[in-house]
């Protein structure tokens, strides 16, 4: 390994972590009837893009981005199994084990035939992550009767910064596996569900699942930043570099992201 890939590394997991940290204080300012759509905003895919793009190149980027939807389309199937696992009745250790087990058993299922078939058409891509789509949506935001409340997440120090240690540890592993086993398995672990992960642990640790449920009703909305990141990227990053190339696909997410907090904001309110 050399000098500047180990860098390329310990900066990935340095700045994977820092995100993930300032998103953790976004959230805890959001009421829940948005906290679901804060948890869906591009984070790890952000970081690793820019890192895989640093390692190999821009190019790259436009190679790896179309498998992205349909791996967060699994990452969507990934929270819904963990929920509907956590309506299980068990002792809060051995529910989060259960959880944790089943949803990423779930999510391998898809993506390491993703990974294996190398499935990188677009189109393909799209209505795979429309059809998982569509069943997280029933399942997470149709079929819970589940009312608002005002309830507002709250994270300790040590919560914080484990997240932010573990996520930035998924985003390092990311561009390791795209610079040794080739940049399509960097796309597809890219969209590994690191923030959903450590935000349903600590979560489902002080809540029920009624709860969990509660948060992740709006996260279907929120996940069209599975497409909207990815396929900007995909030419900003050749036409403009990694660094321009994540600025413009990450303003233009945000422009998506606030349409739909204002959309879901305006829902609530009627």
């Amino acid at each position: 390994m050399d000098n500047l890939f180990l860098i390329q590394l310990i900066s990935s997991f340095l700045v994977g972590g820092s995100l993930i940290a300032f998103l953790s204080f976004i959230a805890e300012k959001a009421s829940e009837k948005v906290a679901g759509i804060i948890i869906t905003l591009p984070s790890t895919i952000v970081i690793s893009f820019f890192f895989i793009g640093w390692t190999l190149s821009p190019e790259k980027i436009a190679e790896i981005a179309p498998i992205v939807p349909i791996v967060g389309g699994a990452t969507m199937i990934f929270a819904t199994t963990y929920l509907y696992l956590s309506k299980i009745k068990l002792k809060k250790p051995y529910s989060i084990a259960l959880c944790l087990i089943g949803s990423l058993f779930i999510w391998f299922a898809f993506a390491i035939p993703i990974g294996l078939l190398k499935i990188s058409n677009l189109a393909i891509s799209l209505t795979g992550y429309i059809i998982l789509l569509s069943i997280a949506y029933y399942f997470l935001t149709i079929r819970p009767k589940k009312k608002s409340t005002h309830v507002i997440l709250k994270y300790s120090t040590g919560q914080k910064i484990s997240r932010a240690i573990f996520v930035g540890f998924i985003i390092a592993l990311t561009v390791f596996l795209a610079k040794t086993l080739g940049a399509f398995w960097g796309g597809v672990f890219s969209a590994f569900p690191a923030v959903f992960l450590s935000t349903l642990v600590i979560l489902h640790w002080h809540y029920d699942s009624s709860f969990l449920f509660k948060i992740w009703k709006t996260s279907p909305l929120g996940s069209i930043m599975f497409i909207v990141y990815p396929l900007t990227a995909m030419h900003t990053f050749p036409a403009f570099g990694i660094v321009l190339g994540t600025i413009i696909s990450y303003l233009i997410s945000m422009v998506i992201f606030l349409l739909i907090t204002k959309v879901q904001t305006k829902k609530n309110t009627y």
